[in-house]
This record gives structure tokens, sequence and C-alpha cells, in this order.
């Protein structure tokens, strides 16, 4: 009893507290005059959210580690505008979608990844002036397969029979609109998925940046690039852009007279030169067969697999960890006599169950961004969503061994005066437990395999391993292979451990 009011009351707490953040953050951002750009200035670090599975603009250098590990010509960009600002860089790393997301709830200040303009973006965000407007970079043309060059000799053999796919929101879907209106479009989430359905013949071709659309074609021989697919740079859609939150025309303001200097400067080449320099000699692949390009892959980033690996692992052992002390203790309150108590606890349970695991870290990070004012570590989010979740299903794991025990097993510890806590400490938990491990193990087992989530926040795990080998050797189906080959290896070994488990604790029965 005295323990559940406890419960209760930090439960209580944690509420309130929660409730009070929430409105002084409201309170703050209706009340506040400060503009972004002074704020910034004020705080002396300047947020940049970008995607970096585009090389060589935004990728990220594996032998590095930090903020030093993101590298690229935008990455430069970045830095150049927080140097003219005077304050430090931050770059926070997302997918494209959820860097669109970051900027409108404010959890960054800037978007530099490769954005381009559209009249409804504009809509949704402050967009500077272009920048990479000249030079090979800023052509876009229409990537192929070799077999297809006599079927595909200009824009105009694009008709309504032909597909071509295009990553969603780039400058490239606005020139595929345009140019080749009557082709279907196919917008995919990255390049690379764009790249791969063009090799297995889903699609009949990719809408590409040329350097980028060369560097597929360099590693992939059965695909082109050619001079005469290339689409009429468009002044309003040229060039690329950085996003800022709407109505901060302060900051925009800055940054175009920054992205001018740049401009005049020509520093954009260079830093895209180097870029390039940096992404060949970071994994060169000389095999050509399937088999080969995976063990020169393995061969030339084990560190990698390893170390994403580790990260996978030990995100699993956490989450379930203390996912468990968390589902313990609900699944105890769900046991009480105390309905309201339960009735909060059933609605906590079917609201984690009831919805997906993708949606609650989105909800998690967005929330304790805000509380925090961007300050939590995105991994940290990304743990306690993880913990959250998993919780909701141990609990009632937990309930079901506990509700296994014979119901004889009770009403003798109550015969002979046992207190609740010691009949549940000395007599229930022991014969639960033996019930509840293999399921725990489970647990663990598909925690290992929903971690790859959180590659959507690229927090170095698996899946984000496998997004960075895509993005800087152009090639999407053998990192993917490598990745799925390990997951399976640890999964299954998992699984065989368990049913020893099981087989060792069915021995006393």
């Amino acid at each position: 009893m005295k323990m559940i009011k406890k419960i209760m009351l930090c439960v209580g707490i944690v509420i309130c507290f929660i409730t009070l953040q929430v409105q002084m953050i409201v309170a703050e951002t209706t009340t506040s005059k400060d503009s972004l750009l002074d704020k910034i200035k004020e705080r002396g670090e300047l947020v940049v959210g970008t995607s970096p599975d585009y090389a060589p603009m935004e990728f990220i250098d594996s032998s590095k580690s930090g903020q030093a590990q993101y590298v690229g010509s935008d990455i430069e960009l970045a830095k150049y505008i927080a140097d003219k600002l005077g304050v430090s860089l931050k770059i926070s790393a997302s997918s494209f979608d959820a860097v669109l997301a970051n900027l409108s709830t404010g959890q960054i200040d800037l978007a530099i990844t490769g954005l381009s303009y559209t009249p409804a973006r504009a809509k949704t965000m402050e967009m500077s002036i272009g920048y990479n407007l000249e030079g090979e970079e800023s052509l876009q043309g229409i990537l192929i397969r070799k077999e297809d060059n006599q079927r595909f000799t200009s824009l105009k053999d694009f008709q309504s029979n032909t597909t071509i796919a295009v990553q969603s929101g780039s400058l490239q879907e606005a020139y595929v609109q345009d140019q080749t209106p009557k082709a279907k479009l196919q917008s995919v989430s990255s390049l690379s998925d764009a790249v791969e359905l063009l090799k297995n013949g889903s699609v009949d071709a990719v809408a590409v940046s040329y350097p980028t659309g060369e560097e597929y074609a360099k590693s992939n021989k059965e695909l082109q690039i050619s001079q005469d697919l290339m689409f009429e740079n468009s002044l309003d859609y040229a060039g690329n852009r950085v996003g800022a939150p709407l109505g901060e025309t302060e900051l925009i303001e800055e940054v175009n007279n920054i992205i001018e200097e740049v401009n005049e400067k020509g520093l954009y080449a260079k830093w895209i030169n180097d870029a390039k320099k940096i992404s060949d000699q970071m994994f060169e692949i000389n095999a050509t067969s399937f088999l080969g390009i995976c063990i020169q892959l393995i061969q030339n980033c084990w560190p990698q697999f390893l170390q994403g690996l580790l990260i996978t692992l030990g995100l699993a052992f956490v989450t379930v960890l203390f996912g468990t002390l968390l589902g313990g203790g609900l699944a105890l309150i769900k046991l009480s006599n105390h309905k309201v108590i339960q009735t909060i606890c059933n609605i906590y349970i079917e609201l984690v169950r009831g919805t997906p695991l993708l949606l609650q870290l989105w909800l998690f990070v967005a929330i304790f961004s805000a509380l925090t004012d961007g300050k939590m570590p995105m991994i940290a989010s990304v743990i306690i969503a993880l913990i959250i979740n998993s919780s909701a299903y141990v609990s009632e794991i937990i309930r079901g061994g506990i509700l296994s025990v014979d119901k004889g097993q009770w009403e003798a510890a109550k015969s002979l005066g046992m207190s609740n806590h010691n009949m549940m400490l000395k007599i229930i938990f022991p014969q639960a437990i033996k019930n509840i491990l293999p399921s725990l193990g489970n647990e663990f087992v598909m925690m290992v395999k929903e971690t790859s989530l959180a590659s959507t926040f690229y927090v170095g795990e698996l899946m984000s391993v496998n997004n960075v080998l895509k993005a800087t050797t152009y090639r999407a189906i053998e990192p993917l292979v490598i990745v799925g080959f390990i997951y399976f290896v640890v999964t299954y070994s998992l699984s065989k451990l368990i049913k020893y488990m099981e087989r060792r604790m069915s021995v006393s029965d």
C-alpha cells in the first residue's frame, strides 16, 4: 500500500513538472520578442540540421567521431555561416524528412541539406537565395541503364509509359514535374533507394545531380548518365537553399548576405571538390562481383560494422533492463486493488502498444528537445522512447508470469502468515521467473531489431552504418545484405541461447 502511494506521488510530481515546463515553453514562445538570430548569438551556438546521406554535399566520415564526422560541401557552408555569425556550430543529423520537421518545430536553427526551392516549401519556411549555382555541380540530369541508351536519347522520350524515380522534396523532383510532365513520378525517401529501383528494373530512370550521377555510374557499370539527358536550369529552382523557421526574416537576411559572399568568392565549388576527394578516398571498391564487393566492404569497413553492432546491442540491453524495471512496477500496480491506478496503467500500456514505435521515437525526441531547449542528446531521447515502449510489453509479460503461479502457492503463503512483500519476494517471484525469462529473452531479440528504427536519427547503430555506407560507396544492396546478415547472426544466436535457458529451467519440472 505504502509503495503504491509513493509510486502515485512520484507519477503525479512528474506529470506536474512536465505540465509546468510545457507552460513555460508556450509562455516563452508567445511573449519573447527576441528574434532567432539574437537567441543564436546569445547562446553562442548555431544548430544546423542535415541528412548525411548525400555525398559529396553531406555525409559521414566513419574514421572520425563526434561533430568532426560530418563532412561535405554543405557542412563547410554551415561552418562558414557559423564563423561569420561568431558562434560555434552544432550539426544535428537525421533523415531528410526529420530535418524539415525539426525546422518547423524549432529543434534546429537552419536546415542545410541540399534543399531546393518549391512554392509549397516556401510557404512553410524561410528560404535563402541559391548557392551551388555554377559549374558541373549545378547541372541536373537523368541516370538510366546502359541497355536503354537508344531508348532514351532526349527528355522527350520520357512519356506516360515511363517512370522516373526521384528523392522526395528534392530539386530534381521539381525539374521532373516541369520538364518531363508526361512521365510517371516515383518519389522515394533516399537517392540510393531510387538507384536500386533503377538497377532492378522497377523504374526507368532516376533524376539526379550530374556529379552524383557520375559517381553512381562509376560504381555501377550497368548505369550511365548522358549529356543528352540534362534538365534545362530554371532560375526559379536554380541552386540549393538554406531553410530557416517561418517568420525568421532577420536570420535569413543575414544568411543571404553570407551566401552572396560565398557565391562571389566561388567557395562552394572548392568545398564540393574537396568533399569529392574525401568521399573517393574513404571506400575505394575494386571488386566487380556481388560477393567480391561484400567481402571488400567487410574488409574495409569492419570497424564501422563492429561499432554499429555494439551500439545496437547496447541500446537493446539498456532498453530491456530498464524496461523490465519499469514494466515490473506497472505489473504490480495492475495486480493491485486500486481501480484508479489500474485504469491509469491500462491507458498507458494501451497507448504505447497501440501506436507505432517510430511515432513514439519522433514524439519523445520532439518533447525532450523542447523541454531542454535542444540540449538533450538525441540518443538519450531515443533510449527513453525505447524504454517506455518496452516497458508496456514487459509489464504484461511479468503480470502473466505472476498470474501463472498456482493459486495454492498464494494460499499457502498466506496461511503461514507471510506479508505480501515476503510472499512476492520469496514464493511467487522465484516461481514466476521461470515463465518470465524466455519471454524477456524474446523481447531482447525483438528490441535488437527494433533499434533499426533509431537510424532515423543517426545514433550510430547498424542501420545508421548502412545508410552511411550507401551514401559514400554509391551502392545500396551490398551494405544492406551485410547488415542483414549481422542481424540474423545475432538474433539466431540469442534465440538459441533462450532455448538453452528454457531446457535448463525445465529440468526441475
